[in-house]
């Protein structure tokens, strides 16, 4: 048998060398083995998501394909002649709401007792309703005063005389006159 000479190979300490090879190659298995599991559970997330988004894209384009059917659709459509048909039927709505009543009262508050009415047409506007008056005063300072009483009431605006007669040129004994005024009802004047 043969003695080993020790000192010829001195006597070197490699566990720590070897417990840190063990710990570094756990350490590696297990990084490893995180990441097999993170890569098959993305691809899993990206499965699903890929999925989802070919799902958005078929339903978006089927609503594309509606909304440029509606698009056609609503090109047919006589936008004129539907503008005017509305129009008509508010201006008939309009006349309906109208209250013959309260106009009464407010020309009564606003004539002067020598002008006489005979003759009201009322007719809507957009902005609000138009009155042609036809009527007679006495004297042309009570007309004076019936435009200005007009002027200074809520619900009657622009008065605008549309023709004059002195008593010499009518058959009547008084001034002869036409006028258009605007004409809002009381609900819309509070």
């Amino acid at each position: 048998m043969t003695i080993p000479n020790l000192a010829s190979r001195p006597f070197m300490n490699t566990r720590p060398v070897w417990w840190l090879t063990a710990v570094a190659s756990a350490l590696a298995v297990f990084l490893l083995a995180v990441d097999v599991h993170l890569y098959y559970s993305g691809s899993r997330k990206l499965d699903e998501l890929l999925a989802q988004r070919d799902r958005l894209v078929t339903r978006q384009s089927e609503l594309d394909r509606r909304v440029r059917r509606d698009v056609a659709s609503l090109s047919k459509v006589p936008w004129k002649a539907l503008n005017a048909r509305v129009s008509r039927l508010n201006g008939i709505l309009g006349g309906h709401a109208f209250s013959w009543l309260k106009l009464l009262d407010d020309l009564g508050r606003v004539l002067p007792r020598q002008v006489r009415l005979y003759q009201v047409s009322p007719s809507v506007t957009k902005e609000g309703f138009q009155l042609g008056l036809r009527g007679t005063a006495k004297t042309r300072a009570a007309m004076i005063q019936m435009l200005e009483n007009m002027i200074a009431d809520p619900h009657f605006f622009n008065p605008l005389p549309r023709s004059e007669s002195t008593p010499e040129a009518s058959k009547s004994a008084g001034y002869e006159f036409m006028l258009r005024v605007g004409y809002r009802s009381r609900e819309a004047t509070q």
